[in-house]
Formats: C-alpha cells, sequence, structure tokens
C-alpha cells in the first residue's frame, strides 16, 4: 500500500510537471514520501590547498523515486559552517549516484569545511536535509585560521549521523609485500567473505597515513519535512529557471514568452511560456562545459518585462556544527607533510594549458532541414533586409501594421496565417522586427525558412525564419533590452585524473592520493586486484576500501604498507 501511494504521488507530480509546471500542493505525508536522500565518501579527510577532492555518491532515495528517474544532477559544493560556498559542481546523476571532483581554491583559510551535495528537488526541503562530510582544508600560506561564525539560524549539535565502522573482518586487503620503494609497481587484491553480503560498488584510495579519519562524521539536525514546491525536479537533465516581472510594479507577468539560447559550437534554441505565476522553466539535458547564454522576453504589447533567473546553487541558510581544526603536534606532522607534497607536485607537475576556441558553426538547427534557403553570396548584393525578402524569398512576407513592422511566413497551412513566425539571428529570438529588417545585409550567410507551423516548448509558431551571420556575432543587431547575457555552468567534465609518467624521472612525483577509483565492482567469494605505483614521497601509507550502501552507510577497510 505505501509503495502504490508513492507511485500515485509521484505520477501526480509528474503531470504537473508535464502540464506547464503548475504549482505543485503536497501534504506533509506525501512530502514526506517524496524526501530525495543521497550521500557520498571522499578520497581521504584531509586537503592541502590547490588540490582536488575526489568524491563518489550514492543515491539513497525509495525505490519508488528511482524507479521514477527522480532527479539527474547532484550539485556538490565545498561549504563553511556559515554555508558560504567555496568550491562548486554539477555532476550527471542516476539511480547509482555520482562521481567526481572539487578543487579546494588557493585563498582558503585552514580551518574544517563540509562537502554538501543535494538535488535541485532537495532545495524544496530544509537544506538541513541535504548531506554533509566534514574535511580539513590546510594553507600553509596564510596564517590566518577559519573563525566561528555566530549562528543566526539556529544549532546543529543535535540529530542523527551515520557513523563509519571499520570492517576489516568482511573485507580482506592483501598488499604484496610490507614495504616498497619510491616508484615501485604495487599490486593489491581486494576479497569479501561469501557471507558478507556486502556485493557492490567500492571506492579505493591510497593516500599518506593520518590522511583518513575513520567516523568523521558531524551530527546534523533533522530538517524535518517542509515542503515549498519552489523547484521542480531534473528529471532529464540540467535546467535554468526564474520568473519573469514587469519593470513597472514587479508583479509576474503570466504566460510570457521567454526564449532561451546557448551559444555552443552549433547554437541551441529553447522557448517556453511563463506559467500563471511569471515562472519559466527550460531543460538543457545533458550539456557540459561552461557556456554562455542569453535569455529574452517578449516585450511587445506594451509589456516591459525584466527576467530574474534563480541561482542555480542553493542559497537557504545553514548554521553547521562548527569543528576546531586539530592543531597537535600529530595533526601538525600531517599537515606539514601533505602541504609540501601539494606545493611541490604543483610547483613540478606538467599542466597542458590549452586556449578552448569554441568555433561557430550553424550546419544543424533544432528544426532539421529547411523548406528554403537562401544564400547571400549567390546573388548580386541588394541595399536593405527588405529588397531580399521582397525579391528572392518568396515564402516570406513583410508588411506594416498600425505603423509597426511584421514578417509573416507563406505556405499551405492555414495556421501560418494565425501564428508570429519564430524569427532567429544565429538562434536568437528577435521579437522586434524593425531591428530584423535594419540589419546589414553584407553580415549575412544566409537566410533559412521553415513554411510549415512548428511547436517549441508549448508555443506554436507561424513558421520559422532563420538568419545566420557570417561570424556568429548576431551581426551586429540591437539585442532585446529584455533580456541578459549569464556565463552558465552546465554539468562537470571531470574524470579520474591520469597517473603521471614515471619514465620522466626528473619531475617529482609527490602526489598526495596515489591511486583513486571511485567504482570498482566486488564480489563476494572473487577477488579483485588493482595495481599502482609509488611515488617519491616516503613513510606510511594507506589502502583505504569504503564500502557505501544504499542506506548510507560506510564500512571501511584499511591496510597499511611502507614506502622507503
Amino acid at each position: 500500500m505505501k509503495k502504490h501511494k508513492i507511485i500515485f504521488t509521484l505520477m501526480l507530480l509528474i503531470g504537473m510537471i508535464q502540464y506547464g509546471g503548475a504549482q505543485v500542493v503536497l501534504t506533509d505525508s506525501q512530502a514526506g514520501q517524496l524526501v530525495e536522500k543521497t550521500s557520498l565518501v571522499t578520497d581521504r579527510d584531509i586537503y592541502a590547498v590547490g588540490e582536488t577532492i575526489q568524491f563518489s555518491a550514492v543515491n539513497c532515495s525509495s525505490t519508488a523515486l528511482k524507479n521514477a528517474e527522480w532527479s539527474n544532477v547532484l550539485y556538490v559544493e565545498l561549504v563553511a559552517p556559515d554555508g558560504e560556498s567555496i568550491s562548486r559542481k554539477k555532476f550527471a546523476y542516476d539511480t547509482d549516484g555520482a562521481s567526481g571532483s572539487l578543487l579546494v581554491p588557493k585563498w582558503t583559510l585552514t580551518g574544517n569545511y563540509y562537502v554538501r551535495a543535494y538535488t535541485r528537488w532537495m532545495r524544496d526541503f530544509s537544506a538541513y536535509n541535504y548531506f554533509y562530510k566534514p574535511v580539513t582544508v590546510i594553507n600553509s600560506t596564510k596564517a590566518e585560521l577559519l573563525e566561528l561564525v555566530e549562528a543566526k539560524n539556529g544549532s546543529s549539535e543535535a540529530g542523527h549521523e551515520n557513523t563509519d565502522t571499520a570492517d576489516a573482518g568482511s573485507v580482506s586487503i592483501k598488499i604484496g609485500k610490507p614495504a616498497y620503494k619510491k616508484r615501485e609497481a604495487v599490486d593489491v587484491s581486494i576479497d569479501l567473505k561469501s557471507s558478507a553480503g556486502m556485493s557492490g560498488n567500492y571506492t579505493v584510495s591510497v593516500i599518506p597515513e593520518g590522511a583518513f579519519i575513520l567516523g568523521n562524521k558531524a551530527k546534523i539536525k533533522d530538517g524535518g519535512v517542509q515542503f515549498s514546491s519552489d523547484y521542480i525536479p531534473e528529471t532529464r537533465g540540467l535546467s535554468v529557471s526564474g520568473t519573469v516581472v514587469s519593470q513597472q510594479d514587479s508583479l509576474p507577468l503570466p504566460y510570457s514568452h521567454v526564449a532561451l539560447t546557448v551559444f555552443k559550437e552549433n547554437p541551441e534554441n529553447f522557448n517556453v511560456l511563463s506559467d500563471a505565476k511569471g515562472q519559466f522553466f527550460f531543460d538543457l539535458s545533458k550539456l557540459k562545459g561552461a557556456y554562455e547564454i542569453f535569455i529574452s522576453a517578449d516585450a511587445s504589447d506594451g509589456k516591459h518585462p525584466v527576467i530574474l533567473v534563480d541561482n542555480d546553487f542553493s542559497t537557504a541558510p545553514v548554521s553547521l556544527p562548527f569543528i576546531p581544526v586539530d592543531l597537535s603536534p600529530e595533526k601538525l606532522k600531517v599537515y606539514q607533510q601533505l602541504a609540501f607534497n601539494s606545493q611541490m607536485e604543483q610547483l613540478y607537475q606538467q599542466q597542458k594549458v590549452t586556449e578552448e576556441i569554441r568555433s561557430f558553426s550553424s550546419d544543424s538547427a533544432f528544426y532539421g532541414k529547411p523548406d528554403f534557403v537562401l544564400k547571400f553570396d549567390k546573388f548580386i548584393d541588394l541595399p536593405t533586409m527588405q529588397d531580399y525578402f521582397y525579391e528572392l524569398v518568396p515564402q516570406v512576407r513583410v508588411r506594416e501594421h498600425n505603423d509597426i513592422a511584421e514578417i509573416n511566413v507563406l505556405g499551405d497551412h492555414s495556421e501560418l496565417e494565425i501564428y508570429d513566425p519564430l524569427v532567429l539571428i544565429d538562434m536568437v529570438p528577435i521579437f522586434d522586427m524593425e531591428r530584423v529588417l535594419a540589419l546589414q545585409p553584407e553580415k549575412l550567410e544566409r537566410i533559412e525558412v521553415v513554411t510549415t507551423p512548428y511547436v517549441r516548448g508549448g508555443i506554436i509558431f507561424g513558421g520559422i525564419v532563420s538568419l545566420f551571420s557570417r561570424k556568429g556575432d548576431l551581426a551586429g543587431i540591437d539585442l532585446p533590452s529584455a533580456g541578459r547575457f549569464i556565463t552558465y555552468n552546465m554539468l562537470s567534465e571531470d574524470s579520474v585524473p591520469p597517473l603521471p609518467d614515471h619514465q620522466m624521472k626528473h619531475v617529482p612525483d609527490l602526489r598526495n592520493c596515489l591511486y583513486w577509483n571511485p567504482d570498482l565492482k566486488v564480489t563476494s567469494g572473487h577477488a579483485v586486484s588493482f595495481s599502482f605505483s609509488t611515488g617519491d614521497s616516503t613513510g606510511k601509507f594507506v589502502v583505504v576500501v569504503q564500502y557505501l550502501n544504499e542506506n548510507g552507510e560506510v564500512k571501511v577497510a584499511v591496510q597499511d604498507f611502507e614506502i622507503n
């Protein structure tokens, strides 16, 4: 019965989302059934500035939510106890979870921070329901320490916690020998007892002794079920959302045409209508990397729209436990070694600096093959755009109505007379036809026309008129005033860092993490082997094997060895 209730609630929400993102109203009981949960482990617990935090996250949500493929994006941040974001990224997320890395900025002060993870849907609930894991950051170039900020939103000293437990009895780690030389290959095998019942995905890291702290968890207060219905789940990938309001009175503008263009190699265009509350939602699917986007709204009919874009990361206030950094002599020795290794590694490592050039390409468009194409170079130059439309593009009619220029697409479909066409320049929608007609023809490469009605984002267009500039610079058009450019970070392109080339013996290898595997599949009764090479650091190291189950519980096995 409980399973059927969850499925019914999911179907209700999916229906609301598919039909315009309607306002969702849930009871506390329904909301409680739809609380997503995630958990993660990191390669270690102590990092020097400039290093990367490697992590592996597991989807701990209910089976019903997983089967519904509820959230497909995981937001991971490094935050201070007062919630200030230090580093942040977005990752593709599925029923199995996600893996990736976060860079610790060099300006970060020494102190204890938190790696937190959440989905967009989780932002509808308390921020205290996000996942938090403490990590220590060491900055040997700054004497200041992270200071305690007075709590403004209550204390987080009470609540449940998932505690790591040593489980050496179930997990067996075998290393070839107890001690190795510098830059020597190390073979490791991992085996489970057949009765352990812990088959699944494991993470493995090889790090200096002292860089991993067993049971390193903080008690975060339970946020309870406080559903706000401000965000809808990203079921198909990354999204951009916001609200269209009037410049005159700041009231929402319902059912406004909002357009978004992503300036990538093949620019993409999206169009939606805002809902009854002026809210809009764009699905950007699985785009990766950082791109410039342009969002604009139709300012015709006397509207003066202003676009307010939602912050892509959580801004909910939190007050997390402040954990003073451990400055005992034993820990200081670990910090000093990690910081020295990190500084030397960053000094000597070869960094391939490549300039990323995203050339403009217009070989493909969302509407596929157009019905008509005019290439400007095939004809003699004409003075104005209106001349080109009149003389060479019979499928497009330009006329004036109440002293306002209009562009219409002609064809066999009666709907072309009812609906306005979608007019684009380099995939950016233009609502003012006077600006289109004012373009300089010599800056344009071609015009494409679709002579059938087209549905885009729930909006019916009376055909499409798509212009492409020669340089991908919008042909110098004055863009709509009701628009804004944003540099938007899409999904991260992270992967497991490559191992160094040990043939370059003149380059020191002082990595603090000699090996990291976020997804090692281990089955009871079957040993799994892997190998890595030691670097130039000496001392005691540990192989840390972590098993993170669907309940967020972590089992840990550790085996040490020495590098001489």
